[in-house]
């Protein structure tokens, strides 16, 4: 499954190494520490397949893939909820 962000989200990585999420749609902020900045990024590298970003993350952490899919899901998760 392909997961796009909404076209009324920005974001930033902060100068801190943190991620800002901000929706105009609804207002309101989120800030993401290094793990969730990492799965943006393999997100945004990947086409927004969180499938593909779970395999790079693993490959650079030499993980299993799969629990970097339950991390990258539930991540998703959160904000589907929070966008709602």
């Amino acid at each position: 499954m392909v997961t796009r962000p909404d076209h009324e989200l920005t974001a930033r990585v902060r100068p801190d190494g943190y991620l800002e999420l901000f929706s105009r749609r609804t207002g309101k902020r989120h800030r993401c520490g290094p793990r969730g900045t990492t799965m943006w990024l393999a997100l945004q590298r990947s086409g927004w397949q969180p499938e593909s970003a779970a395999d790079e993350i693993a490959l650079q952490l030499g993980v299993d893939p799969a629990s970097i899919r339950c991390d990258i899901h539930a991540w998703l998760a959160h904000f589907r909820e929070a966008g709602e």
